[in-house]
């Protein structure tokens, strides 16, 4: 049977129930029967909505969950060359940002305090060494809520005043517990409530000790006093960072920031461990992160002979004047480079869901606004133009070009706008 789509188009037009002030019949190139653009929609479908089209709501959409761990070495030498402070105030000035908005946010630091050193320490009358690593996060994962560092509650306020009020441990020599930090933020991570990215940012200036008191024992290097495992063997950290970024069902993705003191080398082992800590470092990188590290950073895999990586796969930051705007770019661009493509749905002022064939997508920042069309064909991957779909939870998810633009700027947002139906391309 031949349908007359004026008609077609009329009766849809009221089943959907369009509120008085949109585009009903303003629309001609939307078939709202087969849900496609027709070819007199041509101009629409390119990102163009139609004259005299009026969108009832704008606003910037909310993307899914995503929660970060900052993992912040607390070793004497940190108390060295501003490191502390710059660390500290890169924190709170880049999760400040808007792109933190909607995350969980949580903090551990270590190490925390002296446990009983071991016998082969003991014999040189040294009875207890900086070690502790807490059992919890200083600061547990909470959801910034919007609220910034300056308010009077909320997590970001949490972390600025505990960075305020604490700082490097001033024990006897400077060990770093890494691996059990690592450990610790991870399983924080992997109780996280929520279904959303889990990210892990490590801020370190390197010399990965205190591996003679694990339990059970790991592979180590020795040092000067004898101690057969005192020097953590980085391979114990790549293959868990690896495992936890492999994960299927709550992966982490981990990226560490060296700063100065993490491109120590000592073949003795006396007061640095015997390997190459930046090629370490970019191997740890490699591992939590491989589709987020530079294409041709060439640090990929650790071994104790190995020389310095040409371009590393962590953040390096042992080369120039360290800032806190320098930690804090690394941060925010680690964040930004697993920004989530998958936004919620916006509700009407009313509360009530907006019909979903009167939803339309753009990106706006420091350019012109981009109108993206949401895809007709699933396998369409637009890669040259982006595009958008509805994910099976049915959310929006930015597809292709649009998904990379978005986490390639921190400036971009993304807007989606309610009564216009949405152009199909």
């Amino acid at each position: 049977m031949k349908i007359d789509r004026s008609i077609a188009y009329w009766v849809a037009a009221g089943m959907l129930g369009l509120a008085a002030g949109t585009c009903a019949g303003s629309n001609p190139g939307y078939d709202p029967l087969l849900g496609v653009m027709l070819s007199d929609g041509e101009d629409m479908a390119k990102g163009t909505l139609p004259n005299g089209c009026q969108v009832v709501q704008t606003t910037t959409a909310v993307s899914s969950p995503a929660a970060m761990m900052v993992v912040l070495d607390k070793s004497s030498s940190m108390a060295q060359g501003n490191k502390w402070q710059a660390a500290a105030q890169a924190i709170v000035q880049s999760t400040d940002q808007g792109i933190f908005d909607s995350m969980w946010l949580g903090l551990y630091a270590a190490p925390n305090g002296p446990t009983a050193a071991p016998m082969c320490l003991s014999r040189f009358g040294i009875s207890q060494v900086s070690c502790g690593a807490p059992a919890f996060p200083q600061i547990e994962l909470a959801a910034t809520l919007g609220l910034k560092s300056t308010a009077q509650t909320g997590v970001r306020r949490q972390i600025k005043d505990w960075l305020s009020s604490n700082g490097p441990d001033t024990g006897l020599g400077d060990p770093s517990p890494l691996y059990v930090s690592i450990q610790t933020a991870m399983d924080s991570l992997r109780g996280w409530n929520q279904n959303g990215k889990r990210i892990m940012m490590v801020i370190t200036d390197g010399s990965i000790s205190c591996n003679q008191l694990s339990n059970p024992p790991r592979p180590g290097y020795p040092d000067a006093n004898g101690c057969t495992i005192d020097w953590e063997n980085p391979q114990n950290i790549v293959s868990l960072l690896s495992q936890a970024q492999q994960d299927p069902n709550q992966p982490i993705e981990t990226f560490v920031i060296g700063v100065p003191g993490s491109d120590t080398y000592d073949p003795t082992g006396a007061s640095y461990p015997p390997y190459r800590m930046r090629l370490a470092l970019s191997a740890m990188a490699f591992a939590g992160s491989p589709g987020n590290v530079p294409s041709n950073c060439n640090g990929r895999a650790f071994t104790k002979t190995g020389a310095d990586p040409t371009i590393p796969c962590h953040f390096d930051l042992t080369i120039g004047a360290l800032s806190a705007a320098s930690v804090a770019n690394a941060i925010a661009t680690a964040r930004q480079k697993v920004a989530s493509c998958t936004y919620d749905l916006p509700t009407l002022g009313s509360g009530m869901t907006p019909d979903k064939s009167q939803i339309n997508v753009s990106l706006s920042g420091n350019g012109p606004k981009i109108d993206l069309y949401r895809r007709k064909d699933s396998s369409n991957t637009c890669i040259s133009d982006g595009c958008w779909d509805y994910n099976a939870l049915g959310q929006i998810q930015l597809i292709g070009k649009a998904c990379t633009d978005v986490q390639a700027s921190a400036s971009t947002e993304v807007k989606v706008s309610i009564g216009c139906f949405t152009v199909i391309g």
